[in-house]
C-alpha cells in the first residue's frame, strides 16, 4: 500500500505540472510498478486485484450518482441527440476499423465499444484550466459524457454474453441472455421506483453516516447480484448509483463516498497500468497510433454531426467535438473485461491503453487551438464550399423554424415518433446481428437434438427471422407515416390554407397501408442481409404471397366501405379547429 499510494501521488503530482489529470499519473504508476518488478510476491498481486475490484465498484457507483434524471429532462435534449447520433456511429466505425485491421467479430464490437466514450474527469480538468468554453457549454459536455456512460453501460451489458459466449454451450448462452434481460428490467422498472423511496424512509430513522454506509452496502449488493447474473460488477454498482441519485440524502452519500472513490479508483487505474509493459508499447506503437487516429476522427466528426443536427452553431459544435477527444474510463473497464475473458490479447490491450494515454496528452493541445483551427479553415476554404455549407445550414434552420411553428401537440408527436424510429432501427440491427451470427449454432443444435430434415429447421429459422423483424418494421412504417403527417400538418399556422402539394401528401399519408409497407421493408432487409440458407427463395415466395393477399384485401376494403386510415387531430384545444 505504501508503494501504490505514494508512487501514484508522486506521478500525478509531477504530471500535474504539465496540466495532466491525476488519472494519467495512476496509469503511469502502474506501468512503472510492472516494469520495475516492484511486486514479486503473488500475495501482493492478490491485494492489488482485490483493491482493483473495489475501485471499479466505487468508481461506477460515483458515476451513477452524477446522473440527475430531473436535470436530464430539463436540459438533456441536445445531450441525448448528440449521444444518440455519435454512439451508434462510433460503434459501427470501430467495427469497420477492426475488420480492416483483421480482428474477429467480437474483437471488432469490443473496439467499437471501447472508443465510444469520453473521459468526464479529463475533459472537465482541461476545459476548466484553459477557459476555452463558457460554463453553459461545459455543462452540456458533462451531460453528453453522462449519456455516453449510460450508452457504454448498455454496451457492456450486451457485450457480456459475447465475451463469455466462446466457451459456453448455446443453451447456457441463451439462459445467460435471459437472466441479463430480467436483471436489467428489474433494475430499471422496479429499482428506480422502489429503492429511492426505501432509502428516504430509512433516512428518517438513522443518522447520515449510517445512511451513507447503507447506500454503499447496497451498491455492493447489486454489484454481487450483477456478478451472479453473469454481468460485470461495474453494471450493478452503476445502476445503484443512479437509484441513489434520486434520493434526498444524495449529497450526504456523495460526501461519504468521495474519499473512498479517490483511494480505490487510484487502485483500479494502477492495476490497469500494471498490465502494460514498455516493450509492449514499443512493439505496438503503430497499432496505438491507428487506434488513436480512429478514435479522434470518429469522435470529432460524429459529435460535430450531433451538434449540427441539434441546430447548434457549427463553430460551437466543432469546438465541443474536439473537447471530447479523450478516451473515457469505460475504455479501460471494457478492455480489462475483454482481456480477462481472453477475447483480446496483450497487444490489443496495450494498444488501447497507449491510445488512451495519447488522447489525454493531445487533448489540451487540441482544445487550446480548436478555435484558431476552425477560423483558419473557414477563411481558407473555397468560396463554393462556403456557399454550399451556407445553403445547407439555411435548410436546417428553415426546418427547425417549421418545427417551432407547429402546435405543441404536433411537436410532441413528431419528437416521439423520431425517438421510436431510432429505437426500432436499433432493434432491427440487433435482431439481424443475432440471427446472422447465431444461425449456425441454432441450426446445428436443432439438427442434432430435434427430429426432422435439415431444410425444415432452415425454413423455421428464416421464418423466425422474418416475424421477429416484422414488429419493428411495422412500427417504423407507422412512425414515419405519423412523423411526415405531423410535419406537413402541424407546420401550417391556424387559419392558413394549404397548397395542393401539401394536401396531396396528407392524403397519401392517410391512404398508406402500414401492413404492406412493413412486409416490403421486412423482405428487403432479409434480402440485403441474408443468412446462409438454402430456403431463402421459399421464404421470399411466402412473403410475396402475404403481400398479394394483403393487397387484394386492401383493394376489396376500398371498393366497399373505403375510408382513409385515421390519423390524429394535432391542433391544440385553444387553436382554431379548422386545422383538422
Amino acid at each position: 500500500m505504501a508503494i501504490l499510494i505514494v508512487l501514484a501521488v508522486v506521478c500525478s503530482t509531477l504530471l500535474s505540472r504539465v496540466n495532466m489529470p491525476p488519472l494519467i499519473g495512476f496509469l503511469v504508476a502502474g506501468i512503472l510498478i510492472a516494469n520495475l518488478n516492484l511486486f514479486t510476491d503473488e500475495g501482493a498481486m492478490d491485494v492489488v486485484e482485490v483493491f482493483s475490484h473495489l475501485g471499479l465498484i466505487m468508481l461506477m457507483f460515483a458515476i451513477g450518482m452524477e446522473i440527475d434524471v430531473r436535470k436530464m429532462k430539463q436540459k438533456g435534449t441536445l445531450a441525448i441527440t448528440v449521444a444518440a447520433v455519435q454512439l451508434p456511429l462510433m460503434l459501427v466505425g470501430g467495427m469497420i476499423g477492426g475488420f480492416i485491421l483483421g480482428f474477429n467479430f467480437v474483437q471488432c464490437i469490443t473496439l467499437g465499444a471501447i472508443i465510444s466514450g469520453s473521459s468526464t474527469a479529463v475533459v472537465m480538468a482541461v476545459l476548466k484550466s484553459q477557459g476555452t468554453l463558457d460554463v453553459e457549454h461545459i455543462e452540456m459536455l458533462v451531460l453528453i459524457t453522462i449519456m455516453e456512460d449510460i450508452g457504454q453501460v448498455i454496451m457492456l451489458s450486451m457485450l457480456t454474453p459475447l465475451l463469455s459466449g466462446s466457451n459456453m454451450d448455446p443453451i447456457e448462452l441463451v439462459i445467460l441472455i435471459i437472466k441479463i434481460a430480467v436483471f436489467m428490467v428489474l433494475c430499471f422498472g422496479v429499482g428506480l421506483k422502489v429503492v429511492p423511496r426505501v432509502v428516504d424512509w430509512l433516512s428518517n430513522y438513522i443518522n447520515d453516516e449510517l445512511t451513507a454506509l447503507l447506500c454503499v452496502g447496497m451498491a455492493f449488493v447489486l454489484a454481487f447480484a450483477a456478478y451472479l447474473m453473469g454481468l460485470s460488477v461495474a453494471i450493478g454498482a452503476f445502476l445503484m448509483g443512479v437509484m441513489i441519485a434520486s434520493t434526498v440524502k444524495k449529497h450526504v452519500v456523495e460526501h461519504f463516498v468521495d474519499p473512498l472513490k479517490s483511494l480505490f479508483m487510484a487502485m483500479f487505474f494502477i492495476s490497469v497500468g500494471m498490465e502494460v509493459t514498455f516493450q509492449g508499447l514499443v512493439d505496438n506503437i503503430l497499432l496505438i497510433i491507428i487506434f488513436y487516429l480512429l478514435f479522434a476522427a470518429l469522435k470529432s466528426s460524429t459529435v460535430f454531426l450531433g451538434y449540427w443536427i441539434g441546430n447548434e452553431k457549427p463553430r460551437d459544435g466543432y469546438m465541443s467535438a474536439v473537447a471530447l477527444c479523450a478516451m473515457g474510463e469505460f475504455a479501460f473497464i471494457i478492455a480489462k473485461q475483454a482481456l480477462d475473458y481472453n477475447v483480446v490479447d496483450q497487444a490489443f490491450y496495450s494498444s488501447v491503453i497507449g491510445a488512451a494515454l495519447i488522447s489525454m496528452v493531445m487533448l489540451p493541445i487540441l482544445t487550446r487551438n480548436s478555435a484558431r483551427i476552425w477560423d483558419g479553415a473557414e477563411k481558407r476554404s473555397p468560396q463554393s464550399l462556403r456557399n454550399f455549407c451556407s445553403r445547407f445550414n439555411a435548410k436546417r434552420s428553415n426546418f427547425y423554424a417549421s418545427l417551432n411553428g407547429m402546435t405543441g401537440k404536433a411537436r410532441d408527436m413528431f419528437n416521439s415518433g423520431i425517438g421510436r424510429v431510432y429505437v426500432d432501427v436499433l432493434a432491427i440491427i440487433i435482431i439481424e446481428a443475432v440471427c446472422y451470427y447465431g444461425y449456425p449454432y441454432a441450426f446445428d443444435w436443432m439438427n442434432e437434438n430435434l427430429t426432422g430434415l435439415p431444410r425444415y429447421w432452415d425454413f423455421v429459422l428464416m421464418s423466425l427471422n422474418f416475424w421477429l423483424l416484422f414488429v419493428p418494421c411495422k412500427s417504423i412504417v407507422e412512425q414515419i407515416r405519423l412523423v411526415a403527417y405531423t410535419y406537413d400538418f402541424g407546420k401550417t399556422e391556424a387559419g392558413q390554407s394549404r397548397d395542393a402539394k401539401t394536401v396531396g401528401r396528407l392524403r397519401a399519408y392517410q391512404a398508406l397501408n402500414p401492413l404492406v409497407c412493413a412486409i416490403l421493408l421486412d423482405m428487403t432487409i432479409i434480402v440485403l442481409f441474408p443468412t446462409e440458407t438454402k430456403t431463402l427463395y421459399a421464404v421470399l415466395n411466402l412473403i410475396i404471397a402475404i403481400i398479394v393477399v394483403a393487397l387484394i384485401r386492401n383493394r376489396r376494403i376500398k371498393k366497399g366501405t373505403a375510408r382513409l386510415a385515421p390519423l390524429p387531430d394535432l391542433s391544440d384545444e385553444e387553436e382554431d379547429q379548422s386545422l383538422s
